[in-house]
């Protein structure tokens, strides 16, 4: 037993100094495509624009860079946030060796629980990194975790709660509760850091909890793991529920369904293994893991048999999903929760081989002089990845074709003028936003789904220019956009921005509100300085021309009157409804810069214009002052929410009010001088004003303002 523990203790010291090794130096040769496409790049600049504008971990803030500056991205990852500290052409090869490492870690441990030999353990601790990972390019397997490698920081949290609960109830008592406190920990982290796919891990954890519960060796320790497990929930609804209920509820799927763009599910979808972009090694290894999961669950010790009949189980209720939702499936693909079974597919796999070589009469795993011979072996077989080392991935043929989203995005004539005119940084004042409609017929079979058509166009400015010119292109360089890429973002902008700034029919996509067509007035309102448009504009001069490509320009126009300091309205209007507002808001008389709309029945003083106002940004909020000779209210060019939160001064006896103006935007009544913040936190201490949002949603009937309005 001594000398097993010793190989396999050698076997993982290997493993571990090769990996960490080899990492780093195949990876670098991928600079600048070791995070993958648009996801990966996404992933980046979020991190990037959380580390200047987010003021803490634990809860979520405004966005000043995207949309009106709504609620961020509700994810934090440590690794991408500490890859963005570091210079660009180490902070992603960084981040994806510590990916890797925590990736080969985990399989490792789980193969080591389910009683694996140190041969096919490490074997299968190389499997997981070599078939997801950039040690070739592209990777060897599939591409799902080279995009989204904070995933893996999932998978590692959602595997160890599986296997700390698999030994719950065994004993003594300190070792037991140790681990429900490591497990409620691991639950905790991810939820606070990763809320946006936290419903997808109680899928995966309840599965398997439910397997380990019936794979319990005695009544005591069923008990122990149920009475663990009914804690474990009621916490987690406690002090979560109000978290997730207020995401997921407040957002578009909830209001506007109807209108997303389509994409049935297929049998491809199962897994990320067999998927369209997956590749013939993974295709290899989905097959052996069946395989070897089949055998482990016929034939298997008590070790692996249980877990291997709770492993083939969670297959057959995905692949029973994909048949029974694959007609009208508007949501995310059933790969996205079978991805959190990647360990036990490596596993299983790995299984698959030494059963194999084991009917070859070969020994696998033995204490013999063989065996740390065999595991050097295996551990400096991943090396021949370095015949890919050259020549870099950009002077590849078609690797830009393929691939055009470049980290970091390249500097060029528009970010210049964009950075001078309008850039932020904390402090700055606010100086209006760029939109752009470029793109919105490049691929006439999607004009009816604007961004599809958009994100070809930009994938062709980035192959020429390396610049995107819409989203992380822009942001890289602290340029606001009123495009927004957001699963969470507010559905009262989704209204005003998908009636008013998109054809009439366009199809929406959930994560992104684009624009496609050009509304000054509107765009004016929203804070909008700079329109980018692929076409010269009818009785319009651009500012500047920028050629892509010989036929491909940009043409860069100003608006004309941009809120970016607050319009102060003299009227407002009244709408009992989001469609009423909406109706409203589309008259070509109606102006913005005089008249307000609300949707209360509140009754206003009578307003005057203010004679100073000033609007800055700041980490987390934005900084106010403003002066008014009697009373006023300020339509600022930001989001309003119940979760922002205002701390104002004013110099007259009533104090200053926030309200909602415009359906999507936050006004500020006052008098006299004011002076202040704005700030906005959601987390789990303040999730009940994102539900405050969601009835005020439901109070005016915003899903029913299903139709594009017809200015009379």
């Amino acid at each position: 037993m001594l000398a097993l523990k010793g190989t396999r203790q050698f076997g993982f010291a290997a493993l571990a100094i090769s990996l960490l090794i080899l990492s780093p130096v195949a990876f670098h040769s991928k600079v600048p495509l070791v995070f993958y496409r648009y996801d990966g790049i996404y992933l980046l600049i979020t991190a990037m624009m959380q580390k200047t504008w987010s003021v803490s971990g634990w809860y979520f803030t405004s966005n000043p860079l995207q949309g009106i500056g709504g609620l961020e991205f509700p994810q934090h990852s440590l690794i991408e946030w500490l890859a963005t500290h570091l210079p660009p052409s180490i902070g992603p090869t960084a981040a994806m060796t510590l990916y890797a490492a925590l990736l080969a870690a985990t399989i490792c441990w789980l193969a080591t629980r389910l009683r694996m030999a140190p041969l096919p353990t490490i074997l299968a601790a190389w499997l997981g990194p070599l078939l997801a990972l950039p040690y070739l390019y592209p990777t060897l397997g599939f591409e799902f975790l080279w995009g989204n490698p904070m995933y893996i920081m999932l998978i590692v949290l959602n595997t160890a709660v599986i296997l700390l609960f698999l030994d719950l109830g065994r004993g003594p008592f300190v070792a037991d509760a140790a681990r429900f406190f490591a497990m409620a920990a691991a639950c905790a982290y991810e939820f606070i850091q990763f809320p946006d796919w936290a419903p997808v891990s109680l899928i995966v954890l309840v599965f398997f909890g439910v397997v380990a519960l019936v794979m319990a060796a005695s009544m005591h320790e069923r008990l122990v793991k149920l009475g663990s497990a009914i804690v474990l929930g009621c916490l987690t609804a406690v002090v979560f529920g109000g978290l997730l209920f207020g995401l997921f509820g407040f957002a578009k799927p909830t209001f506007f369904w109807y209108e997303f763009f389509e994409r049935p599910g297929t049998l491809r979808d199962l897994s990320f293994f067999i998927a369209v972009e997956s590749r013939w090694p993974a295709w290899i290894v989905y097959g052996s893991s069946l395989a070897g999961a089949s055998h482990a669950a016929l034939r298997g010790d008590a070790g692996i048999r249980p877990m291997a009949r709770g492993f083939i189980g969670f297959v057959l209720v995905n692949l029973a999903l994909i048949l029974l939702v694959n007609e009208k499936w508007k949501g995310p693909r059933i790969a996205y929760i079978d991805i959190f079974a990647y360990p036990f597919y490596c596993v299983f796999a790995a299984h698959a081989a030494a059963t194999a070589l084991g009917a070859l009469n070969l020994k696998i795993g033995e204490v013999n002089p063989q065996s740390r011979a065999a595991m050097v072996a295996l551990c400096a077989l991943p090396w021949l990845v370095l015949i890919d080392y050259q020549p870099p991935p950009l002077e590849r043929p078609l690797a830009r074709n393929i691939n055009p989203f470049i980290w970091p995005p390249s500097e060029t004539p528009v970010t210049k003028f964009l950075a001078d005119e309008i850039a932020l940084r904390p402090g700055s004042s606010f100086r209006g936003r760029v939109a752009s409609v470029a793109g919105s017929d490049f691929k006439p079979q999607w004009v009816s789904a604007p961004f599809l058509s958009q994100h070809s166009y930009d994938g062709m400015g980035l192959f020429f220019s390396g610049n995107d010119h819409r989203m992380y292109g822009l942001w890289y360089y602290g340029i606001p956009t009123l495009l927004e890429t957001n699963e969470f973002s507010s559905p009262f902008f989704h209204l005003v921005n998908a009636r008013l700034l998109n054809a009439p029919g366009a199809i929406d996509m959930r994560a992104h509100e684009t624009q496609s067509v050009v509304n000054d007035r509107i765009t004016a309102l929203l804070g909008v300085r700079y329109l980018l448009s692929d076409k010269v504009l009818a009785g319009r001069t651009p500012v500047l021309h920028y050629r892509l490509v010989e036929g491909r320009d940009l043409y860069l126009y100003s608006v004309a009157g941009a809120n970016t300091a607050g319009y102060a309205v003299t009227q407002v209007r009244r709408a009992a409804s989001g469609r009423e507002a909406i109706a409203i808001l589309a008259e070509p008389s109606f102006d913005p810069r005089t008249t307000a709309i609300l949707t209360t029945q509140e009754e206003m003083p009578p307003l005057v214009p203010v004679s100073a106002s000033s609007l800055t940004i700041e980490r987390g909020g934005y900084g106010i002052e403003a002066d008014s000779p009697g009373t006023s209210l300020l339509v600022l060019p930001i989001e309003y929410s119940h979760c922002l939160h205002a701390n104002l001064t004013s110099s007259a006896p009533t104090p200053p009010r926030l309200y909602r103006v415009n359906l999507a935007m936050g006004g500020i009544l006052f008098s006299g001088r004011v002076k202040g913040r704005l700030t906005l936190r959601y987390g789990p201490w303040s999730s009940r004003c994102r539900m405050d949002d969601w009835r005020e949603a439901d109070a005016l009937k915003i899903g029913d303002a299903s139709e594009w309005p017809r200015p009379r």
